[in-house]
Formats: C-alpha cells, sequence, structure tokens
C-alpha cells in the first residue's frame, strides 16, 4: 500500500541523465568497484560495472502467474566486536574495498536545568574501514563551540554540486534547530550563515536521491491527534481539548542543496514555552492509514539509498495504559520502501525489521557493505543481512513473472536466492527456480529455455545463471527480460558477477 506524502513543486526534481548521474557517483567514489556497493545510483538497465535487479514490489514483476509474496528481510545480529570510540552517522564507498565512515562524539560540558538545555561539546569524526570493526586514520574534522546540541545527526552527500552535508540539531526556546554544516572535502566544514533550516521534532535520517537529485531528510514531527490511550506530552490548548495528544508521525523534506527545503513549514515553539506551539499542517505529513491499529505512531525513520531505490526502517509506537499518561513502550521495527526517496511503500506491515529490538530500539545510521553482508555498525554489535538481500518476492504455491525489460550486460549473471525460503526449509523437495531468457517481443530464445535452468536446494547470494552450456554474455546488449518460475522460494536480486 502506498503513502501519499507531498508532491514536489520545483522544476529542479527534472531527472537528469543517467550518464551525468553516473559520472557524478564514480567521480565521487573514485572506482567502478567503489560504485557497486551500497551508494551506487547507476541505472538498473546499464551495461556498466554496477548492475543488478531488485525486488521490492510489483514494479519489479510483469505478467504475474500465481499468487506473488513480497517481504523483507530482518536485521540480525551479525557478530560482536570492539565497542568504536564514537557514534557512527554515515558510511560511503572509498574504493579498494575501504569505507569513509563519519562519527560523532559528545561531551557534556554543563548541566542545564532541563534534559535538552545539557552544554555538550560535540565532534565530527572521520577515519576508514575495511571491515567495520578496525578504524584507520580517525581524526576529528569539526569541533565548534560548546552549545546546547543533542546527539541527534545525519549525513548525506550530494554528488551534482560534491558536497558533503552534516544537519545537526541544537536546542533553542523555539525547539530542536536544525542546523546545516557543508564540507567539499569531508575535512573542512563550515555551517550554513542561514542556520537554523527549520525546526521540527527530535529524530531524523538523510540521504541523496539521485532520481529526484535531492536531498531527502525523513524526521519525526507531532500532530494533534484525539488519542484514545493518553500518554505523556501535553494537550494543544489553542484546540482546548485535553484529548487531543501530541502523535508521532513523520515528515518528508527535500533539498536540491541543502540550503532550501521543500516544505519549508516548522514546528516552532515544541515544548509550548512561549504560548504559540503550531502543528504542520496535516497534508504535508506521511501518517498511518486505516490498514494500521488505530493506536499506531511513527517514532522515527532510518532512511538510506540503495542502489536504485531507498529504504527506510521505522520504529513504530503505541502507548499503553499499563503506563497511563506516560511514555509507553515502543512496538518494533518496519521496512519500507520507496522508488523516489518521498512517496513509500509498506509491505512488510506487522512484520519486526529489526530481531535484536528491544534491546537495541532502532538503527540510527547509513549501513556499509562489507564481503557479501549488510552492516550496521552499533556500539560493539554488528548488526546486518545478506547483500541484496533486504527485500524479495517469493511465491509459496507456483508462481510466475517477468522482469522488467533490459540490456543485457556483458558480464555472467549471478542469482541471489534462497530455494526453499527460510521459513518453509520443511519445503525443500517440492522447492524450485526455473528462469527462462525472453527477446523483445516476450518470446523465448532458442537456447535459453527455463528447463535447462533449474535450480534447487541453493541460499546463496551469488547463483550462477547458466542454461547448460549457454550463459548471459551470448545474449550481450540484447533488450531481454528474464522469466522466473519458482515454488517455495525467496529471489531477492540478479545481479552481474562480482569481483572475488
Amino acid at each position: 500500500m502506498i503513502l501519499v506524502t507531498i508532491k514536489l513543486r520545483s522544476a529542479e526534481m527534472t531527472v537528469k541523465s543517467i550518464s551525468v548521474l553516473l559520472a557524478a557517483i564514480c567521480g565521487v567514489l573514485g572506482s567502478a568497484s567503489a560504485a557497486e556497493q551500497l551508494s551506487a545510483a547507476a541505472a538498473p538497465n546499464s551495461t556498466a560495472a554496477t548492475w543488478k535487479l531488485l525486488f521490492s514490489g510489483s514494479e519489479d514483476t510483469l505478467d504475474i502467474w500465481g499468487l506473488l509474496d513480497y517481504g523483507v528481510t530482518p536485521v540480525r545480529r551479525i557478530r560482536e566486536a570492539e565497542a568504536t570510540p564514537f557514534s557512527i552517522i554515515a558510511c560511503f564507498p572509498a574504493g579498494d574495498g575501504m569505507w569513509d565512515v563519519f562519527g560523532q562524539q559528545m561531551d557534556e560540558v554543563s548541566r542545564g536545568d532541563e534534559p535538552f538545555n545539557r552544554i555538550m561539546q560535540w565532534r565530527l569524526l572521520r577515519a576508514r574501514t575495511r571491515d567495520g570493526i578496525h578504524f584507520e586514520g580517525l581524526q576529528t574534522v569539526y569541533q565548534p563551540a560548546p552549545a546546547t546540541w543533542t546527539d541527534h545527526a545525519a549525513m548525506a552527500y550530494n554528488p551534482d554540486a560534491k558536497e558533503y552535508l552534516v544537519l545537526k540539531l541544537k536546542v533553542d526556546n523555539s525547539g530542536f534547530a536544525y542546523t546545516a554544516i557543508f564540507s567539499s572535502d569531508g575535512t573542512n566544514w563550515q555551517q550554513h550563515p542561514g542556520n537554523p533550516l527549520f525546526y521540527d521534532g527530535d529524530s531524523m535520517s538523510m540521504f541523496w536521491s539521485p532520481v529526484l537529485h535531492r536531498f531527502v531528510c525523513v524526521n519525526k514531527t507531532l500532530q494533534p491527534y484525539r488519542k484514545h490511550i493518553l500518554d505523556h506530552g501535553g494537550s494543544t490548548p489553542s484546540l482546548g481539548d485535553e484529548t487531543l495528544r501530541d502523535r508521532r508521525v513523520l515528515m518528508m523534506r527535500s533539498s536540491p542543496d541543502g540550503r532550501h527545503w521543500e516544505p519549508a513549514a516548522s514546528m516552532p515553539d515544541v515544548w509550548n514555552r512561549n504560548g504559540r506551539k503550531g502543528a504542520v499542517p496535516n497534508e504535508l505529513l506521511t501518517t498511518p492509514d486505516a490498514s494500521d491499529p488505530p493506536d499506531l505512531e511513527f517514532y522515527s525513520g532510518n532512511a538510506f539509498w540503495y542502489y536504485d531505490r531507498a529504504y527506510m526502517t521505522v520504529l513504530n509506537y503505541a502507548a499503553s495504559p499499563l503506563a497511563p499518561r506516560k511514555h509507553g513502550p515502543q512496538l518494533d521495527n518496519e521496512w519500507w520502501t520507496s522508488r523516489d526517496g518521498l512517496h513509500w511503500e509498506r509491505p512488510a506491515r506487522g512484520i519486526n525489521a529489526l530481531e535484536v529490538f528491544p534491546q537495541i530500539p532502532r538503527l540510527e545510521s547509513s549501513p556499509l557493505v562489507v564481503d557479501g553482508t549488510i552492516l550496521f555498525p552499533r556500539g560493539n554489535l554488528q548488526l546486518g543481512l545478506p547483500q541484496d538481500r533486504i527485500s524479495y518476492v517469493a511465491s509459496r504455491a507456483n508462481g510466475e513473472f517477468s522482469t522488467k525489460p533490459f540490456t543485457m550486460p556483458s558480464a555472467d549473471l549471478q542469482l541471489n536466492a534462497a530455494i526453499p525460503s527460510p521459513d518453509r526449509l520443511f519445503a525443500k523437495d517440492q522447492a524450485y527456480v526455473m528462469v527462462a531468457a525472453l527477446d523483445e517481443n516476450g518470446k523465448v530464445i532458442p537456447g535459453f529455455e527455463a528447463d535447462k535452468c533449474v535450480i534447487r536446494n541453493e541460499d546463496r547470494i551469488d547463483i550462477p545463471l547458466k542454461w547448460g552450456e549457454a550463459s548471459a554474455p551470448q545474449l550481450v546488449s540484447r533488450k531481454v527480460q528474464l522469466r522466473f518460475f519458482l515454488r517455495s522460494a525467496n529471489i531477492y536480486a540478479i545481479t552481474t558477477r562480482t569481483k572475488p
């Protein structure tokens, strides 16, 4: 189901040519191998080194027969390691298997009369890692004067302007001030003279959308709402109704340069200190819908770009009568997907996206990809899941679908799949995947029939796609589709053969 959010209103949102985009990204990342990692934005149909097809919804599967399911993979505990000396904010491919990692340290200078009035020394750090465990060249790259900084921070890179942006929250008398800090090299930083950008809730994430050519910021905001169970937080006095309490929902903002944001609406006077608290207009908000529990709230969203789409883990919340007029327990996490970063689909309602919840309540940084694993380092833990396996298409009984048409790349193809599905291991004797190659008219290409490519009892990210002695490079540069036949199997992605 699609959640309707804001409509874009700027001419700057026009999608640029793929060649310009790829050149910009590769110029930043420095090598084709880096572009194959998390932040790569090459078009799916490109015949460049970066090529893959992901599956997260009906837009990825054509000419369906049978009943397909679209699912997600929970983030799990991968391993424990020595705790990092900083909190990770964002990770960027640096080439040769290395990653640039930016993090932060927070030290209390003096304690204020309220929790958010503490004076904090904030440091922005930079290091490199190959495994997400060991960090090289750790250095402080920005250290502003102590202030009422909170620990909320988000970071992204604009390949069009070749510029990093950090958003950092600073508390003032109106609430959480979204403060922008820019750098062209990641080492020398300067605060934006127009700060604060806006005011809103105390949770955020940010990424660059190569589809929109804009930064996207997902932040928590508050909406007056008639709650069935009253939790903490005051009512809105101007509305004169005690049952109207602050409901946590999401705001999707975007900006071409990180300085001018749409929508520009703020939520000033968050704590109603000045008697002028005002909510963001409802039409700008992403809120629960009729298919959700009536008391569901969106506590925060950790969003990031992955190849040709955005993914986000949303922390859900619901008040509880066991904690009357107090902060209730958080509910669970949920995977969302988006083709542009502003309009989101929810293929996995009710499926917890974070297996270590509630010990670790939410993810708070972008991931890195190491040795076939998507990693979210968190203190002394590494959380994650296999590469390209965030979302998938599956069929319990016999099902069929075709991929979107694409130009066959020159490299061998690999299938990322679990046959049988992890939740149907008992079905291994009946599980299968068969693949045929179709021409631009939808006809099976001789030599590439489905019965020549039958896969059973495999659970890998790199299953070779072969049709007897035939393989994908024999069809290089041809416009094709792949036709899948499956049963009790999860199909996550199709990729070109990766380097060892």
